[in-house]
């Protein structure tokens, strides 16, 4: 009798928690930074919502004060389960806004996040001394609230800040990258990192464009050579992204360069079979780069670290092309550095080849942190994350981007890639889908899982929701393009369509694609022509 006294009062007691207790709830503070000319910018979507599981009677609502008024700038709520961004705001008076709102309507929708903001601006405008004022060009701070109540959210959208995670992170990269910290979502390497990784399919094109080496060779050849501190400054013309090629010397020295050999490139008066990884550093010393039409200039070759000071002087970020040591082989035959052809010396060769790329790899990571600049770069990767993780650490891979490159040919390209969907994560912003003739395997339709896509680039943009990727490679000058070793070829587009920009715009998903070109004039030409933007 006793225990079934102990029972009912036990029964009782859950009841009453379960009555009387407020519903499981959950809340969320963080500081953001905002951008205004981002978010003012005619490109960035005002699109907003929420992601998330309710229960019933429960709800989940994010609110965005600015933190010096503590004005609600932005505000939006689901009471239902939804697998899409979706949510609704609340109709305010101004007059209970505070004194922030002096300039928003009398009755404000609080999912316009523009108007608050333009409002908020303004009040700034009384305050400064400035004139003329920079308006929508200052940063803001803000704060970010999520509220939980008997739901979870999983993530939340709010233009301008980015897509937030229930921890009020950027949900689109790994907690331990830099540009996770909503604190620094208005910096640069945040805004370009994240406008790469979100592909906006809706639109007639939206292109995302890397410039190779810098912008050079204009002017009729007379323009800034490669890789020259001059074209990497005039990059910021065309793009926020700079593309160039990471050399290692005898010595370990970092060099940026696209061929092995200076002949092309310098000044250099020795044999064109004098290779990089073959000499010391300091045979660069004094070397003046050339420019497209051959003349030479004042211009010297940068080190890697120049290179990283150049991105953060100048606002920019970089995907690195390491250009690992591999054999010269010439009409078939192996002429230079066979101890790397794997068709001669096997395992061995692969191995030394795979050495020289993670060298590179690891001396990248190694100076780029020295400078406190890891979210300025990013690496096109041939390799698995897995292999990756035995030369460098899971925390310090975590604060790197990556772009898995797939070459025309290979022949476990989906393994590879469904490798990286597994184990890459957040860590990717694109993948590089490289194809040459129009038969190419990335062009045919695929069958995976039991269904089907049109071709590798929609399988890439399905699966993961980011750009595929090619390098549309142009003609260097009137010899064509050249290959590492500088060996000229003219390039026949019946077997390579990446050079016919129009061509490229009909493959299914190619609209989206990360493009690393030497003609990021061309392609921002393309780009207005198809979005009918007036030139």
């Amino acid at each position: 009798m006793d225990n079934q006294k102990v029972i009912l009062k036990f029964v009782l007691f859950v009841l009453t928690l379960f009555f009387f207790l407020p519903l499981y709830a959950y809340q969320k503070e963080v500081e953001a930074a905002m951008s205004l000319a981002e978010l003012f910018h005619p490109h960035t979507s005002t699109e907003s919502g929420i992601k998330g599981t309710v229960n019933s009677g429960g709800k989940i609502e994010v609110t965005v004060r600015d933190k010096n008024t503590n004005t609600i700038v932005f505000q939006i709520a689901i009471t239902s389960t939804s697998t899409e961004f979706s949510g609704t705001g609340t109709n305010y008076n101004k007059s209970v806004l505070g004194s922030g709102a002096t300039y928003y309507p009398n009755v404000w929708n609080s999912k316009d996040i523009k108007t608050a903001l333009g409002s908020i601006d303004r009040k700034r405008y009384d305050s400064s001394t400035i004139r003329p004022y920079p308006i929508f060009k200052n940063d803001i701070t803000l704060k970010v609230q999520i509220t939980e109540t008997n739901a979870t959210m999983s993530v939340c959208k709010i233009p301008g800040i980015g897509i937030v995670n229930r921890d009020g992170g950027n949900a689109l990269f790994d907690s331990r990258h830099y540009c996770y910290d909503l604190k620094n979502a208005a910096s640069l390497p945040t805004i370009v990192w994240s406008r790469m990784k979100q592909p906006d399919i809706s639109k007639p094109i939206d292109l995302s464009i890397a410039a190779h080496r810098g912008i050079w060779g204009d002017n009729l050849g007379a323009g800034s050579p490669e890789n020259s501190i001059e074209a990497i400054q005039r990059t910021k013309q065309f793009t926020d992204i700079l593309e160039s090629d990471i050399m290692i010397t005898k010595d370990k020295q970092l060099v940026v360069s696209h061929d092995y050999n200076m002949d092309r490139l310098s000044d250099y008066s020795g044999s064109e079979r004098d290779y990089l990884f073959n000499l010391n550093g300091n045979v660069l010393n004094n070397l003046h780069l050339r420019r497209r039409n051959m003349q030479v200039s004042n211009f010297k070759y940068l080190k890697f670290a120049d290179l990283v000071d150049a991105l953060v002087a100048n606002d920019l970020v970089l995907t690195i092309d390491i250009k690992d040591i591999i054999a010269r082989i010439k009409n078939g035959v192996c002429i230079d550095n066979c101890d790397y052809d794997p068709k001669t010396h096997g395992e061995e060769a692969r191995r030394k080849v795979k050495e020289s790329w993670m060298n590179i790899f690891k001396g990248c990571i190694r100076i780029a942190a020295s400078k406190h600049a890891l979210q300025y770069i990013a690496f096109k990767v041939p390799h698995t994350y897995d292999e990756l993780k035995k030369y460098m650490s899971e925390d310090t891979l975590s604060q790197v981007l990556f772009m898995p490159v797939i070459q025309p040919g290979r022949q476990d390209y989906l393994d590879f890639t469904d490798s990286w969907i597994s184990h890459g994560s957040e860590r990717v912003i694109a993948y590089e889908t490289n194809f040459k003739p129009s038969t190419d395997q990335a062009l045919k339709p695929i069958t995976r899982a039991g269904k089907t896509y049109q071709n590798f680039l929609h399988y890439v943009y399905a699966r993961t929701g980011l750009r595929p990727g090619c390098y549309p490679e142009e003609p260097m000058g009137p010899k064509g393009i050249v290959s590492r070793w500088a060996d000229w070829k003219i390039k026949d587009l019946t077997q390579d369509i990446r050079g016919d920009h129009y061509l490229l715009m009909t493959i299914p998903y190619g609209k989206i694609m990360v493009l690393t070109t030497d003609r990021p004039d061309i392609w921002r030409r393309i780009t207005e022509i198809y979005n009918n933007i007036p030139h």
